[in-house]
């Protein structure tokens, strides 16, 4: 029988066997438990068990050759035994986690495998915020989330357990016997019971990395600084020699100085490694020893064992084991490769039920990937994803938000499956593209509301088009210029409003022309000019009214014409003076009246005249009057007094 184990490794025993049976069945032994028991201790009377699980069975040669039948035969079977935790070898997939830390993830991972396990580790690994097992087997999955804790495994054989370490608390010691004696006999005789020894012991130190620097970007805090390191300070590690990584998504100064604390820890292991050789049958991969009688006194310790390479006959028993002082913790290398997602995938975005719309204050959405077999397509289904735009600054910027039931491009920073972005967005034959091949010149930006902006290229008949389906605000912070080559059209179905906070111009080159269906209103905080520079025309169908609160004044140039069709009343409060530069006319084709309360007065510098058909009267500015008429008639109810230097009757 052979037996290989190492810390942070499956171990394999291959075992061959002789039986009588040349026909033993696969099914029988296959994934079946499979135990062997070593008699071990001081009288051999302790039990050491190899278990696992029959992962290789192979029919093997005969014992007998060419020797006649009546010859005692015997068969040979070669069995390759696994530890249970090797089932998640043969378990691949991809699946989510979400706010659950390292140890968490990888109880139900196992748990899931049927793997038995227990946790002997100090302290509790960090949340895991989002962490994904990306097409990647189980064990491959588990075996980097503990290479990125630090933490180790090993197994108990009599539990049939996995054990998880990452202290030398951790490392129970061997078992029935953690005592074992140097002694460079090379008798030929086998060594086993009380006599068991260790007969080679050398150790090594090796030069390593001193300083380990660790960097990240964490965008929640991007002002902060998340740079750590951290230092081992004497030999064999030396200080000059530095590890820089960085990209290695954490969150913040702290987590980067742990992590850099496991590097350097994982170094100092790698460069402190004793090597032996033993007869010591408790020797045991991820268990403590303590060594006696070397002639080097510092030798004479408690160590780990790292690994064993066992070998055994009936009645012979040898191992090769490497080990490390127990004063330091183990810590695995991280050999594990980190699985990269290579170009983009695509994913639809989720929020809780009946949304429409799900965001957090950084405009961050919700996904599911279309190979998450667990996802329930709500705002559990991925932690917040950051969206790229084409435009951000702060409070600036551009900004289109994924609706729930989306189709997003979604990429990975540095290819880590667990750092997404959505990066774009895709139509399916469910969320259909607004345009079709008929309209194929045309580009369009269209919300679900059909607020759009619509770019037509076809030739001759380019057009921009800008739709909002409710209200729509323009705000220019200084100055609007617009120009329009040929016409423009502005159509209101009701209401119009403008204001200006202080001048307006309007210049038309041509004419101007408004129709109003009903009223027509215009007030004037200050004065109100028009100029025209040729003829104006006021056509009004019904009643003019024209309310002056102080002062009317016209000033016309040439002359005034005002024609009625019926009536024109002049209605003055007070006086009422009508200058004319020439000549004045009043003409009635029917009767003229004109009526005072008291009385009234006709000045005039030259003459007046008064003629009504062949009767005149005739006042002059030297005093004459004339008087001609046919018949005049004087009649009076009371005195008339006739006064002159002369009378004269005729």
């Amino acid at each position: 029988m052979n037996v290989n184990q190492a810390l942070s490794e499956l171990y394999t025993i291959q075992v061959q066997i002789k039986t009588k049976d040349s026909s033993l069945s696969f099914q029988d032994f296959l994934y079946k438990d499979a135990e062997i028991v070593l008699k071990c201790g001081e009288k051999l009377d302790a039990d050491r068990k190899f278990t696992g699980i029959v992962t290789r069975f192979v029919q093997g040669t005969t014992r007998f050759g060419d020797l006649d039948s009546t010859t005692k035969k015997f068969y040979t079977y070669d069995v390759e035994i696994r530890p249970k935790l090797w089932v998640t070898t043969q378990r691949y997939g991809s699946k989510v986690f979400q706010k659950k830390t390292a140890k968490d993830i990888i109880s139900e991972v196992l748990g899931d495998a049927g793997v038995s396990f227990k946790w002997s580790i100090k302290g509790t690994p960090p949340e895991r915020e989002y962490c994904l097992q990306y097409e990647e087997t189980d064990f491959e999955f588990v075996s980097r989330l503990l290479e990125d804790e630090g933490i180790t495994y090993f197994f108990d054989h009599d539990a049939k357990q996995v054990v998880f370490a990452n202290d030398p608390s951790g490392h129970p010691g061997c078992k029935p016997d953690a005592k074992a004696q140097y002694s460079e006999e090379k008798s030929n005789w086998m060594f086993f019971g009380k006599d068991e020894r260790v007969q080679e012991f050398s150790y090594e130190e090796i030069i390593g990395t001193g300083k380990f620097t660790s960097n990240d970007y964490n965008y929640e805090t991007a002002q902060t600084k998340i740079k750590a390191d951290d230092t081992e300070g004497g030999v064999p590690c030396f200080p000059k020699l530095e590890i820089y990584e960085h990209t290695l998504n954490y969150p913040d100064a702290g987590a980067g100085k742990k992590i850099s604390t496991l590097r350097k820890e994982e170094m100092v292991c790698r460069s402190k490694r004793a090597r032996g050789r033993t007869t010591c049958r408790s020797f045991e991969t991820g268990y403590s020893f303590t060594l006696s009688e070397h002639f080097r006194g510092d030798m004479n310790r408690k160590w780990i064992l790292a690994s064993c390479a066992i070998s055994m006959e009936q009645g012979l028993y040898q191992c090769q084991f490497t080990a490390i002082p127990a004063d330091i913790a183990f810590r695995p290398m991280r050999k594990t490769p980190r699985p990269k997602v290579t170009g983009v995938q695509t994913a639809v975005v989720t929020g809780p039920g009946g949304s429409k719309v799900y965001l957090d204050d950084m405009g961050r959405a919700k996904i599911q990937f279309h190979w998450d077999r667990d996802g329930q397509m709500n705002d559990r289904s991925s932690m917040w994803v950051r969206v790229s735009n084409g435009y951000a600054g702060k409070d600036y910027g551009i900004q289109w938000i994924p609706r729930v039931g989306h189709e997003v491009l979604v990429s990975f920073i540095n290819g880590d499956p667990d750092r997404p972005l959505i990066t774009g967005r895709v139509y399916n034959d469910f969320n259909s593209c607004p345009l079709k091949p008929a309209n194929k010149w045309q580009n369009i930006i269209k919300t679900i509301k059909d607020n759009h902006i619509l770019f037509d290229d076809e030739d001759g008949k380019e057009l921009i088009h800008i739709r909002a389906h409710k209200d729509m605000e323009t705000l220019v912070v200084n100055n609007e210029t617009l120009t329009v080559g040929n016409d423009r059209k502005i159509s209101v179905e009701k209401y119009h409003s403008e204001s200006v906070g202080k001048d307006m111009t309007i210049k038309v080159g041509d004419n101007l022309k408004e129709n109003v269906g009903a009223n027509y209103q215009e007030s004037v905080g200050g004065n109100y000019q028009i100029s025209v520079n040729k003829n104006m025309t006021t056509t009004v169908t019904k009643n003019t009214t024209l309310n002056v609160r102080k002062s009317l004044t016209e000033d016309i140039t040439d002359n005034i014409n005002i024609s009625s069709g019926k009536n024109y009343t002049l209605d003055v409060g007070k006086k009422a003076n009508f200058m004319v530069g020439k000549t004045t006319v009043f003409q009635g084709d029917d009767n003229i009246t004109i009526k005072g309360k008291k009385k009234m007065v006709i000045d005039v510098k030259d003459q007046l005249t008064l003629k009504v058909g062949r009767a005149k009267l005739i006042m002059k500015k030297n005093g004459d009057v004339s008087i001609n008429g046919k018949k005049f008639n004087l009649k009076c109810s009371s005195n008339i007094k006739n006064k002159g230097s002369k009378i004269a009757l005729n």
